[in-house]
């Protein structure tokens, strides 16, 4: 895969975990989403999803919990961090940070 069809993957499955944390919060504000339903919902695989997460936890927009014991996920669960539900609901920034291409 050429490096600019790879970063546009990585920025599409971003925006895909951001918007479904998102749409999550929304409807369960104080719940946890499971990083296998995130996996399943953004069409990856367990190792496309982890490392993509944890750059997004990296950024402060999300926050996984520290459990070891979901493999093959680095996490069990995850949830939205403010500044992740800031950057979605201002959809010309989360544009571009995430390059939309459609």
């Amino acid at each position: 895969m050429d490096s600019l069809k790879e970063t546009e993957g990585h920025f599409a499955l971003r925006r895909c975990i951001l918007k479904t944390l998102y749409d999550f919060f929304r409807a369960y504000p104080f719940g946890l989403a499971e990083l296998r339903t995130l996996d399943e919902t953004c069409r990856s695989d367990p190792e496309e999803l982890n490392w993509n997460i944890v750059y997004l936890e990296k950024s402060g927009y999300v926050e996984l919990d520290k459990s070891m014991d979901c493999p093959p996920y680095v996490s069990c669960t995850a949830s939205i961090t403010a500044k992740g539900i800031d950057l979605v609901e201002n959809i010309q920034n989360f544009d571009i940070k995430f390059n939309k291409l459609s």
